[in-house]
């Protein structure tokens, strides 16, 4: 490896370092899902349960089975520096990029820290099982090729974009704001778009198919959907409802043309649109819309619409744009912008040293104004600090519990409480586990809850666990809803507790019997 190319991993292993300084991952998605997943792929129950995390019981486990084994068989702290390191692998792509579209040595260097070490939201999953760290690296490894495509005419970088954007989406489906951003770059800056486009799309639906292809078959094998239950409105599963956003968060979706329009401007001050933590701060996509407009106008002015044309700047517009605008209608949360966001200092960067050289006759000293420039609006992002999805004390094993025989050895055990996949693993149960509390999506149809007929019999112990017995609202909708799909009720004087642990976490589960209700 030459002496250059050392950097980034230097970087990687610096982004470790941050990772273990920031404590162990306990983002809201273990809670929900990661832990839930991987357990269940490693013991085959993707079938044998229904949903204990709602729809998102269906993702590709992969990544988060990963997660898990490195959790569940490395020492906290190693853990926390192995997920750190390899999320930090993204430094390489980043440097690659940084290069090839900043000329200026030092400036390029300069550049490369200040994405690395720039995006709030990367920092913020960095140790975490959330995952969109991870899908980034291909992701921009992929656009990198392109460039190499774009500059050499060699459809093999083509070829080798497709399979690792389409290696993303396989992972996680949130990476196709990608697929449709790289694609059109091709059909807007290849001179032979549709053998491009061909290539392209064939190597990402060969690597999707490679990575996901047998998971997807056995969702379709089992719900008629191999992406269950999300775009049932296409697939129309029985299973699942075929209503488009019954599968989609609208807290982050526009309603009104005006915002739609103005989005950076809007979620700049209204942060809870497009991220968990109200308190952030985000301005780098508001700074590039502006900057964009700033950049057209000044090139026009001094030089017609025809000095637009033919800069390598404007592949990074439009992958800045296409990205933005696919994401905004589709997904609307912004750690699936990361591979967007963690190189936007580069965009920010190359359109404040055109505009800085159109505007001077003599541009020396644009470099260097750009670089600072670029690093005070980054810095920005910064003042009201970085997304917290959940840290705790370093702690092993990383979960434990005093599981009573009985719920370990129960027949059917019903979830009542949203947010409650994760005890699963916990109890490691003999029976199946089945969620009764509503989730974040419900989306399932009777036929989809009738699979209970399935294994349930007369003489089954059931139980049902809540994580507190004075939430009300979660009591009563599993009362109704037992009583509504299986004709089953509550035994609450019969109600036990306890106690498990999550990282540092304790706390104490109740559960109560659950009988026919003749």
């Amino acid at each position: 490896m030459e002496g250059k190319n050392i950097l980034p991993l230097i970087v990687a292993v610096v982004m470790g370092l941050i990772s273990l300084f920031l404590g162990q991952d306990m983002n809201g998605d273990i809670w929900n899902y990661h832990l839930y997943n991987a357990y269940a792929y490693l013991n085959n129950r993707m079938l044998y349960d229904i949903g204990p995390a709602g729809a998102h019981s269906y993702f590709n486990p992969y990544l988060d089975t990963f997660n898990y084994e490195v959790i569940t068989h490395l020492r906290p702290r190693l853990a926390a520096f192995v997920f750190g390191f390899i999320q930090g692998l993204i430094a390489y792509p980043i440097y690659f990029l940084s290069r090839y579209f900043i000329k200026n040595k030092p400036a390029s260097l300069l550049v490369f820290f200040i994405c690395c070490f720039g995006s709030s939201f990367f920092l913020g999953e960095l140790g975490t099982s959330i995952n969109d760290n991870i899908i980034s690296i291909p992701i921009l490894w992929s656009l990198y090729l392109l460039l190499k495509y774009f500059d050499t005419l060699e459809f093999r970088f083509v070829i080798y974009s497709g399979l690792l954007v389409g290696i993303s989406f396989g992972l996680k489906l949130t990476a196709a704001t990608y697929i449709i951003t790289i694609w059109a770059m091709i059909l807007v800056f290849s001179k032979a778009r549709i053998r491009a486009s061909f290539y392209f799309l064939v190597s990402s639906a060969f690597s999707v198919i490679a990575v996901s292809g047998y998971w997807y078959y056995q969702l379709y094998a089992a719900f008629k959907n191999p992406l269950f239950p999300f775009f049932n409105n296409i697939f129309h599963s029985p299973y699942a409802s075929t209503a488009r956003n019954v599968t989609r968060d609208m807290r982050f979706f526009q309603f009104h043309g005006l915002e739609k329009i103005l989005y950076p401007f809007y979620f700049a001050d209204h942060v809870d649109r497009v991220a968990e933590d109200p308190k952030l701060f985000l301005i780098n996509a508001l700074i590039c819309f502006v900057l964009f407009l700033v950049y057209v106008s000044s090139k026009i002015t001094s030089g017609g619409i025809k000095s637009l044309a033919g800069t390598k700047l404007n592949y990074l517009i439009v992958f800045f744009f296409v990205s933005f605008y696919v994401w905004q209608y589709n997904f609307g949360v912004y750690r699936y912008f990361i591979p967007t966001d963690i190189i936007s200092p580069i965009l920010i960067y190359c359109m404040i040293g055109e505009i800085c050289a159109v505007q001077r006759s003599a541009p020396r000293g644009s470099a260097a104004v750009a670089v600072f420039l670029t690093l005070v609006i980054v810095s920005l992002n910064f003042t009201k600090g970085i997304p917290n999805w959940g840290r705790g004390q370093y702690t092993f094993p990383y979960f434990s519990g005093n599981v009573p025989q009985e719920i370990k050895e129960a027949d059917i055990i019903f979830t009542g409480s949203y947010f409650s996949a994760w005890i699963v693993p916990i109890i490691d149960p003999k029976g199946h586990v089945i969620q009764i509390n509503r989730g974040l999506f419900d989306f399932g149809t009777l036929q989809y809850w009738n699979r209970y007929y399935e294994f349930a019999k007369n003489d089954s112990k059931k139980y049902i666990i809540f994580s507190d017995l004075n939430d009300s609202w979660s009591k009563n909708w599993a009362v109704s809803k037992l009583h509504d799909y299986y004709k089953l009720k509550i035994d609450f004087s019969s109600c036990k507790s306890f106690d498990v642990r999550v990282s540092n976490v304790k706390g104490t589960q109740f559960y109560c019997r659950v009988e026919n209700d003749e």
